[in-house]
């Protein structure tokens, strides 16, 4: 235990000097995670909640190869969930594909994927990253880092990922004051958002990319996005990340 508390507190240290970075923050969530727990418990037992879900985990079905795979999305009708997030994702240069090779690479240690784990919550760690950026659709929040903490709570709430809140929850109170307190508000938001949703890692995605986007948000139980106020970090810290 005092290993894994040292080691989670020199992980976090790091992951504050390089804020925008993926593989420090890899690193400090799995320390974390070790030490607090990930929610892999919760993630099984909603997969194994449902026919679809057990099936999608029995076979472990490839959601990166869906997500990934733009030639198709672009098919899509327009305003459908598939077609709006290749968009996305092209406008913004985030591309699932090297988000999973990032990550991979940070764990390399490990296999590639999250430590200590058995192969069906590792396998729904690497379903729950695929999926992130789609989410930001259905949900509705930026990618400015206000937008990322509300769509962390609301994927923290639906998979119960304490390290992960932690993490972030943390960096939300550090920045909200005094100025910004409605960080907060967005953290709560994107909470009470996650809970009253679907549990959407089970959810049939290769049927819902073709729907109409609002058809999709209404079937998952996806709230109206309340209004926030966007928030990045100040020039000084992404220059000192960037160093």
């Amino acid at each position: 235990m005092i290993h894994k508390l040292r080691n989670a507190l020199t992980k976090t240290r790091a992951q504050r000097d390089a804020p925008l970075q993926i593989a420090p923050a890899v690193h400090s969530m799995d320390a974390i995670g070790l030490l607090l727990g990930r929610g892999d418990k919760t993630m099984v037992r909603g997969m194994k909640a449902s026919a679809l879900g057990r099936r999608l985990l029995e076979e472990r079905h490839d959601i990166l190869a869906v997500v990934s795979n733009r030639d198709h999305l672009r098919t899509l009708p327009e305003g459908s969930l598939g077609r709006e997030y290749c968009r996305f994702a092209e406008e913004n240069e985030l591309f699932p594909e090297v988000l999973a090779k990032i990550v991979r690479e940070a764990r390399v240690d490990t296999g590639g994927f999250v430590p200590e784990s058995t192969p069906e919550a590792a396998y729904l760690h690497d379903r729950f990253r695929d999926l992130h950026d789609l989410w930001h659709i259905l949900t509705g929040y930026g990618t400015d880092m206000a937008g990322e903490w509300g769509i962390i709570a609301f994927q923290c709430r639906q998979v119960g990922y304490r390290s992960m809140a932690i993490m972030a929850f943390g960096n939300v109170l550090r920045h909200s004051f005094p100025t910004r307190p409605d960080l907060l508000r967005t953290w709560y938001h994107g909470s009470r958002r996650g809970a009253r949703a679907r549990f959407l890692l089970a959810e049939d995605w290769e049927r819902l990319l073709p729907m109409p986007l609002e058809d999709v948000r209404q079937q998952l139980g996806i709230e109206p996005l309340p209004a926030y106020r966007a928030w990045n970090y100040p020039e000084s810290v992404v220059a000192r990340a960037a160093a």
